[in-house]
């Protein structure tokens, strides 16, 4: 039982890795309730960019907030003069977002419960494949590895707390921790130093967002 739930899960990770190397397909983990009950939280989208839109249609579109871009999956109410009124199915009343179609990503064709865990899962797989080694070194994973680490999440696209910090603040607090450790911290006590290094790399590795990173390299 446990092999046949292992080889699941594996067919299931390499199709999502694969699905990512279509250039016409996008996938999103639905993180907020506003599509809910027909996409419940935890869902994974599949998202077409040729699929034409309309009325009552599910889209991924970009949303600029105060110079930071955020994907959002709602549905379009209305199509107008090349506009489109997007809103959530949680809030039927409000007057939703009116965006240009440039800003639409593309069509939900495809909404899988539960599965966008286990694409959250994937987005951790590189930390463990890439840490556990390095941190099993006899003399440590080491500042120069940390602080490469450290610098990839400011020029890969990222997710979860790093994507609301904004991948310039997040990249300096993570190697301004590693510097500081550096210079203040390892000579007085290098296993709390290892220790420091390892959190901020696993924390850079984790923010980088590898599904999406997939397609971006895939385009």
């Amino acid at each position: 039982m446990k092999l046949k739930l292992l080889t699941i899960f594996m067919v299931t990770v390499i199709v999502l890795m694969s699905l990512g190397f279509v250039d016409d397909i996008r996938l999103y983990r639905i993180v907020s309730p506003s599509m809910e009950p027909l996409i419940p939280v935890g869902s994974l989208v599949v998202v077409s960019r040729s699929e034409p839109v309309g009325i009552g249609d599910i889209v991924a579109y970009r949303l600029d907030v105060i110079g930071r871009s955020y994907t959002l999956v709602h549905r379009v109410v209305d199509v107008k003069d090349g506009y489109y009124t997007i809103r959530a199915d949680v809030d039927p009343t409000s007057a939703g977002e009116t965006l240009e179609a440039g800003k639409i990503i593309g069509k939900v064709v495809l909404a899988i419960p539960f599965l966008g865990y286990i694409a959250g899962v994937v987005a951790v797989l590189p930390a463990m494949i890439l840490l556990i080694p390095l941190a099993s070194k006899k003399d440590g994973m080491g500042f120069p590895t940390a602080a490469f680490i450290s610098f990839l999440p400011s020029i890969l696209p990222i997710h979860g707390l790093a994507a609301s910090i904004g991948q310039i603040p997040f990249t300096a607090i993570t190697a301004g921790s590693i510097i500081t450790t550096r210079i203040i911290l390892e000579k007085k006590d290098k296993d709390i130093a290892e220790l420091v290094y390892l959190v901020a790399a696993a924390v850079s590795i984790i923010s980088i967002n590898v599904v999406e990173m997939v397609g971006w390299l895939a385009t």
